[in-house]
């Protein structure tokens, strides 16, 4: 997901979690890290409200268990 503008803010953030993040993203830079898990939590937000929109309509089934009552 990108948007036009950009902004700069000053975060303190834990140093092993970006590492971690910069890792599974596959990210060349930190600002890059921080992007993408941005865009994975709006991502997965998305998915929440698509699979709560459909529970009960037809048969989906909630396997990870990502959709509470």
């Amino acid at each position: 997901m990108q948007t036009a503008e950009k902004v700069r803010k000053q975060f303190r953030l834990d140093p092993g979690k970006i590492l971690m993040v910069k890792r599974i993203t596959h990210a060349s830079t930190e600002t890059e890290a921080i992007n993408r898990a941005l865009d994975m939590v709006i991502a997965n937000d998305k998915i929440r409200k698509a699979l709560a929109a459909a529970k009960g309509k037809g048969k989906i089934e909630d396997v990870f268990g990502r959709v509470s009552a």
